[in-house]
């Protein structure tokens, strides 16, 4: 009995410095994401920002086009879809669907390319329209002892049928996982993203910094086929307007991961 009161006492302690430690990360993460939220509300004040509220949904699949045993599958597929809605688009804002072939370089790197056909409705309730991109990207994935990180630079050739001109759009996504102690199925995950437009086109790229999107959130490792894995928390979306109010939308944001 005195043995097992001992060992039972240590777990007890163990649980408690594993809580406590992730209470400050989650601390942390609230104080970071309530210093955000304050320093919008102070440019709204300044600038006059133009708030909104929406939930975004994705689908992100990945796999190998060729299996060879005992080799690792170099060549590879992709696909990417979301279904977005916000209020002043009356509900429905956006579908993306997004088809791509990479290879892996190595573990770590990886390099993509493919096509992305996107339906809008602005919220300014302007006409529907379609735009289409060719996209070609890098990932890259370094583990942070049990933490993940990953890069993305993307870049996108944009078209539209409102003008003529090819838009030019860099974008650099950066994201870091960190697995609980106490629930190793969960992790907390933040990521950013930098959108940064390299040309100004006739049916309204501006040729500058445009749109940054921030994630804090929650992540599951799901049990079944090909390990699902499932996202869901915050995204503040910022959207530069040169000429008008700056949106900034607030989107609860679920995301769904399937690795073939």
């Amino acid at each position: 009995m005195p043995h097992k009161s001992s060992s039972y006492l240590v777990e007890s302690i163990s649980v408690t410095n594993q809580i406590y430690r992730h209470r400050r990360l989650l601390t942390a993460l609230l104080l970071a994401l309530a210093g955000g939220l304050n320093s919008i509300h102070q440019n709204s004040a300044e600038a006059q920002d133009q708030h909104d509220f929406g939930t975004w949904f994705s689908l992100n699949t990945q796999g190998p086009l060729t299996v060879k045993q005992n080799t690792p599958a170099r060549l590879r597929w992709w696909f990417d879809g979301h279904l977005r809605y916000l209020t002043d688009s009356g509900g429905f804002h956006q579908t993306i669907m997004r088809p791509g072939i990479g290879y892996a370089l190595n573990d770590r790197t990886s390099i993509w390319m493919g096509y992305g056909w996107i339906n809008e409705l602005p919220t300014n309730q302007g006409p529907i329209f379609d735009e289409n991109r060719f996209w070609q990207q890098l990932i890259w994935n370094r583990p942070i002892g049990r933490s993940s990180y990953m890069s993305r630079t993307r870049l996108e050739q944009r078209f539209r049928d409102a003008g003529d001109d090819t838009g030019w759009r860099l974008r650099q996504f950066c994201k870091l996982s960190v697995p609980l102690d106490c629930q190793k199925r969960w992790s907390w995950v933040v990521w950013d993203e930098m959108f940064f437009d390299l040309n100004e086109t006739d049916w309204g790229q501006i040729g500058s910094f445009s749109q940054n999107r921030m994630f804090t959130g929650l992540g599951c490792n799901l049990k079944g086929l090909n390990r699902p894995r499932i996202e869901v928390g915050y995204l503040n979306q910022f959207i530069r307007n040169p000429i008008d109010e700056d949106p900034i939308n607030h989107v609860v944001s679920a995301n769904w991961f399937w690795n073939f």
